[in-house]
């Protein structure tokens, strides 16, 4: 008995090492994903130079003294400014594809670099809080009053919870964003690696939330969207996206206040809507910022 009873504590013991093994490994995938430029999905991978357009590397520090190196991008005589805020693993190029045209059509751009480029780690719309407030003091010392707010990915559902917290942001589009951050981890858990819920991750939450120093169910941007009425906004999202699922893009449309609007293409790659059809993507976010952001 005494035997029976020590192997099966052995095991026991082995078995949460390794569990909490895993969990400390997917947290990590959370946290540190590998940030590169993808020229099939994010296209410009040279910076502003690569569309022709004149711009200044500016430093914005945060609360917590990161420096976030964004792009800014003024114009002559704008009709407003919009911060465009990258996704998951992605860098401040991400909003490049929408820059030309839209700064065109009159809009300075700032094309924020979020905390896990300098030093912070991605919190799936949490810590990066902090990296769009600093933001806003920034474009607010400029003298920036119309601001609009441009999100993608986990950069939307950044800008919604931004968005719901100051007033001071007239129009937000949020293009591939998701409801809850724990949702689409669990989802893409169960799609990409086969994992059941029990009994991993609620132990990859446990220990996530221990890196991260956040509760990770705090990040959801379904309970935030409905505040920023009656300010207007946009959600553009691929009807087959194969990450983050368009039933995010249905639950927080319906969540939404009016004025309200959903754009959803027959796309199936994660935030590729403008690679889909850049001519049909440009014209529908310039005419979302020029009739919203007056």
């Amino acid at each position: 008995m005494k035997r029976t009873f020590k192997l099966i504590s052995v095991i026991l013991f082995f078995s949460l090492i390794l569990l909490f093994g895993i969990a400390f490994y997917f947290s990590g995938m959370v946290l540190y994903p590998k940030v590169r430029c993808n020229p099939d999905h994010h296209v410009y991978c040279n910076g502003p130079k690569e569309l022709g357009l004149d711009y200044e590397e500016v430093n914005i520090t945060t609360e917590d003294k990161l420096n976030l190196v964004s792009y800014w991008i003024p114009t002559k005589q704008p009709k407003g400014t919009i911060l465009m805020v990258h996704g998951h693993g992605g860098q401040r190029n991400e909003g490049l594809r929408f820059s030309k045209s839209l700064h065109q059509a009159g809009y300075n751009l700032l094309l924020l670099s979020l905390r896990r480029n300098h030093g912070g780690y991605a919190t799936m719309g949490g810590l990066e809080q902090k990296d769009v407030d600093a933001a806003l003091e920034f474009l607010k010392a400029k003298g920036e009053t119309r601001i609009g707010i441009f999100g993608f990915s986990m950069g939307s559902a950044t800008s919604i919870i931004a968005m719901a917290n100051h007033k001071e942001i007239k129009a937000g589009l949020f293009s591939s964003g998701y409801e809850s951050a724990m949702d689409v981890l669990i989802e893409s858990a169960k799609r990409d690696f086969g994992i059941p819920y029990y009994p991993l991750i609620p132990v990859v939450k446990l220990v996530l939330d221990y890196r991260s120093g956040i509760d990770m169910n705090s990040v959801r941007p379904i309970d935030s969207i409905a505040s920023i009425y009656p300010r207007p906004i946009a959600i553009f999202h691929c009807k087959m996206d194969d990450y983050v699922d368009y039933h995010h893009a249905l639950d927080l449309y319906a969540k939404a206040k009016e004025p309200k609007r959903l754009w959803a293409p027959e796309c199936n790659r994660h935030e590729r809507i403008w690679n889909f059809d850049p001519k049909e993507a440009e014209k529908r976010t310039i005419a979302f910022f020029t009739e919203s952001l007056k």
